[in-house]
């Protein structure tokens, strides 16, 4: 039962993972299409 979970487990944190870095490079994107990054240092 242990090794079952132990594969749940391993398999929802890759999945979060992904997801996580799917999220970063999306906010880095629309960052870079948009220059919120260069707008804010040019003040």
């Amino acid at each position: 039962m242990s090794k079952q979970n132990n594969l749940f487990q391993r398999a929802f944190n890759a999945i979060v993972d992904g997801r996580t870095r799917q999220a970063e490079r999306f906010v880095a994107r629309f960052e870079r299409e948009h220059d919120l990054g260069r707008k804010v240092n040019d003040r």
